[in-house]
This record gives structure tokens, sequence and C-alpha cells, in this order.
């Protein structure tokens, strides 16, 4: 009976040594593995699953780099500013009466104003073409214009690929004609609601600075913010004093 119940302990004993044996194996299983799991573990599993997960993980950090990157080109290329601009490309010589375009060099008038505003701003620059071609003659040119005015005419213009009331700001130009703007900017503020947008106007005249036409667009557009424009004569475009006065003018707006 002793013989039994020494061999009993003995065998408990090593039992209880090979358990803990086996416990501090499974407890490395887990410290290398990184991860709990119960039971015992088959070390060459927890490394297929320990390289998948550093895989994913490392395709996850790659994917994220790749959106940031993506996200930093976006930020780049956008520009949340519109310079828009029409101008009939009369070639002849001022229009005293309606401010017809002058030219400077191979820009009109009102395009020269443009340029010099993108250049300073940045974003993006558009013209407004009318579906039919005014006339490059002076008086005809004059007389349609006063036609339209007269009928209160909505000139057509082409379509212009982008939708200008997605811009926070936009930088609207026209010449006066007949001491007000070109009934197709009627057309142009008909078209679009400018509603929580900040309109800048600019514009070329002979006389009458911008004709209160800077008051016409506050009562079209009323959920927009009109800013104070900047009229330039047409006698002085191209000037550099007209050049520093538009990059003043910009300045003073505090933009940023």
């Amino acid at each position: 009976m002793l013989k039994n119940n020494i061999k009993y302990v003995v065998g408990m004993l090593l039992a209880t040594v090979f358990l803990s044996a086996c416990g501090s194996s499974e407890n490395a299983a887990v410290s290398s593995s990184g991860t709990t799991v119960s039971g015992a573990i088959d070390t060459s599993v927890s490394d297929a699953y320990a390289s998948e997960t550093t895989e994913e993980s490392q395709e996850i950090v790659s994917d994220l780099d790749a959106e940031d990157s993506v996200s930093e080109d976006a930020d780049k290329d956008s520009n949340d500013t519109l310079v828009i601009y029409f101008s009939a490309n009369n070639l002849n010589d001022v229009d005293a009466v309606s401010s017809a375009t002058p030219m400077v060099g191979e820009e009109s008038a009102v395009e020269w104003m443009a340029n010099i505003i993108h250049d300073e701003v940045g974003g993006n620059l558009v013209q407004i073409v009318p579906s039919e071609d005014y006339p490059l003659e002076y008086d005809a040119t004059a007389d349609l214009a006063k036609t339209e005015a007269d009928s209160d005419a909505r000139p057509t213009f082409n379509n212009l690929d982008i939708d200008p009331t997605s811009y926070s700001r936009v930088f609207i130009g026209y010449p006066i004609w007949w001491y007000r703007m070109p009934m197709i900017m009627e057309t142009f503020f008909d078209t679009y609601d400018f509603d929580g947008v900040t309109i800048i106007p600019f514009n070329t005249h002979l006389g009458s600075r911008n004709g209160g036409t800077y008051d016409m667009i506050r009562d079209r557009e009323p959920g927009a913010t009109v800013l104070e424009g900047i009229p330039v004569s047409g006698s002085d475009v191209g000037k550099d004093s007209s050049k520093e006065d538009i990059l003043k003018w910009l300045n003073g707006l505090d933009l940023d």
C-alpha cells in the first residue's frame, strides 16, 4: 500500500512538472503571437496569422498614405475662386457712348483686367461668350446694345462648362454699355443663383465709372455678399498705373 502511495505521489509530481512545462510553452506561444488564445496554440498557425495581420496592416497604412497623397494633390489643384468676364472684343476706337471694349495688344480691356486679377488670386478663368457674335463695328455694336437695353433683352451665351455658383468667391467683369451692364449680364444673373457666394465685380467705363451696377448686382443677387468692385476707364486700360490700382484694390479686399 505504501509503495502504491509513493508511486501515486511520484506520478502526481511528474504530472505537475509536465503540465507546468506545457503551460510555459503555451505562454511563450501567446507572447510571440501577441494574441491571447485559449487552449493549445499551434505556433505555425500563430506565426502565419501574425504575418497575415502585419501584411494587412501594411496594406491599410499604404492605402491611408495613398489617400493622404490624393488629398494633398486635390488641395493643390483646388481653388475656390472664379474669375469670369464678358467682353465684346470690338477692334475699333474706344466706345465713348457705350464703352465698348478697346484692345490692349491681343487682349480686350475687360480681359486685361481679368488676367491681372487671375494672376494675383489664382483659381479658374472663364469668358462669357455670346451665342451670337456682336458686330465689330462701333456704330453697329452701339446700336445693338441700345436695342437690347430698350427691349430688356436677354441675349444667350455659350455653355460655360462650369457652375459659377459652386465657387465661394466669384470675380465678375464686364464693360458699361449705355450706362448699365450689358444685357447678357442680366441673362447671366437670371441664370444663376449666387446665394452664399461672395461676388467681386470689376468693369471698364468711359466716364460713368460703375454706372450703379454694383448695386444692381446686389438687387439681383440678394443672397450673395457683393463687395465693392473696381472701375477702370477704357482710356487707362493697359497703363501701369491702372494695374497698380487693381493690385492695391485686391490687397484691400482681405480675401485670405
